[in-house]
């Protein structure tokens, strides 16, 4: 519908501009960019800035049929067979190495397959992506200094903060084992002195 808006608008600018006999090139570009503008800016709007999350849904429903879209309301709702048939078709679509690496590596986090992220992460041209993801093998191998070199080599705010979550996430874990193995230890402690207490009885 949005390409069907866009030319008739384009058709009725232009008529219009035919009729007044405007023929230069800078109103004629201005004209152009008004229209393009005026047509992606909803478009723009509801992908990068849009915090509703019913707006955002229906506008991924709207746009099932694009599977770089779509596959996002998949993700986010736990369809797992649609998530695999639209990273195949996004796969045979795209023939760019680096591109591919991008939809396998998400294919991959959303079914936790880290070992295909580490085949695909050199794949991955943009230096940034490169070492988020390499961030996020290294802090599920328990590397937090790792995972630290790499978050400082990313620029990219909203990448560093999900990282940085994810690294809180890690230690939190991390301790709470250490704790909970510390814990055990002292029972079992505790159960052999008893033990050789009552032994020694």
């Amino acid at each position: 519908m949005r390409y069907v808006n866009t030319f008739v608008i384009s058709l009725i600018s232009f008529f219009v501009l035919d009729f007044f006999q405007v023929d230069n090139v800078f109103i004629v570009g201005t004209v152009m960019v008004l229209i393009l503008v005026g047509v992606m800016l909803p478009l723009l709007y509801t992908v990068l800035l849009e915090t509703d999350i019913d707006k955002i849904e229906k506008f991924l429903l709207k746009n099932k049929r694009n599977p770089n879209f779509y596959i996002v309301y998949a993700m986010a709702n736990r369809l797992d067979e649609d998530v695999r048939d639209l990273t195949e078709k996004l796969l045979k679509k795209y023939k760019s190495p680096s591109r591919q690496a991008h939809y396998k590596i998400a294919e991959a986090l959303y079914f936790k397959n880290f070992s295909v992220i580490r085949s695909q992460v050199e794949q991955i041209k943009n230096p940034s992506y490169q070492s988020y993801y390499q961030a996020i093998v290294l802090l599920e191998d328990g590397d937090i200094n790792g995972a630290n070199n790499a978050i400082e080599k990313i620029s990219s705010k909203w990448m560093k903060n999900a990282l940085l979550a994810e690294r809180k996430k890690s230690l939190t874990t991390y301790w709470m084992l250490k704790a909970m193995r510390r814990r055990q230890y002292c029972i079992q402690k505790d159960c052999k002195d008893i033990c050789y207490i009552k032994l020694m009885k």
